[in-house]
């Protein structure tokens, strides 16, 4: 573990240089986010509003520490706001609906011997899970959408706000399949195991559609696909109107 630890680091550092310290710097900010999230959960607070609080400090690292352009950046954070705002609006109805929170049957052998008086609400941690999931992927969508834009704009500073308009549907399509992939990767490889079991269990179609676990994942995976496909028109309509207000006020000088 620590031999891998110090091979990143060394990759991390001959790669980037020393922005690698910056970047290190942010990401054990973030880690010591992701462990005060789960020791406040545990201790009773409340789950919704520590997982807004920590969701804020993640972004606000992950963006501003990584990201050079200040006009870049702030796009990206609005944008990333805006769509777990959204991805909130969508979560808790279907996080209702679905029925998909707390522990499966096949977790029963392994809790046997513990008490499930947890004093936690297993849905609003399954909205909370489906938001940390959602941080990474939508930041990383935007600041790629925002910054291509900006070098566009930059290259071509005769564009019009439709045009821009435009190449941010352009670049963000050449990003979205990258991005679903990924997601798409992450939900069999987190459910490989799960499979291997309904394969050995006999499960039938109806059993595995239906199962709690699988549901989880299925829900969590495209509740981010869609964060990540609003991400491209959002930022590319933040990016708009900056254009828009600069060619205005240089009208009016």
């Amino acid at each position: 573990m620590l031999f891998l630890l110090g091979a990143f680091v060394v990759l991390l550092l001959m790669v980037a240089g020393s922005r690698a310290f910056s970047l290190l710097f942010g990401l054990a900010i973030n880690l010591i986010s992701i462990v005060a999230l789960l020791i406040l959960i545990a201790d009773g607070f409340n789950v919704l509003v520590t997982t807004a609080i920590i969701s804020l400090i993640i972004l606000i690292v992950a963006i501003y520490m990584n990201v050079e352009n200040s006009n870049t950046a702030n796009i990206a954070f609005k944008t990333s706001i805006l769509i777990v705002l959204i991805i909130l609006l969508i979560t808790v109805p279907l996080e209702f609906w679905a029925s998909a929170q707390g522990m499966g049957i096949e977790d029963q052998e392994e809790l046997e011997a513990f008490s499930l008086a947890a004093g936690v609400s297993f849905p609003q941690l399954a909205i909370a899970i489906i938001v940390v999931n959602s941080l990474g992927v939508i930041s990383e969508t935007s600041v790629a959408i925002s910054s291509g834009l900006n070098e566009i704009i930059l290259s071509k500073p005769t564009l019009t706000p439709k045009e821009v308009f435009a190449d941010g549907f352009s670049v963000g399509n050449k990003i979205l399949s990258t991005q679903t992939n990924t997601l798409l990767f992450n939900f069999f490889s987190a459910t490989f195991p799960l499979f291997f079991l309904m394969n050995s269990l006999n499960y039938k179609a109806v059993d595995v559609i239906n199962n709690k676990l699988l549901v989880a994942e299925i829900l969590t995976m495209l509740i981010c696909a869609m964060g990540v496909i609003l991400t491209v028109p959002i930022t590319a309509y933040f990016v708009y109107r900056g254009v828009g207000k600069k060619s205005i006020d240089s009208i009016d000088k």
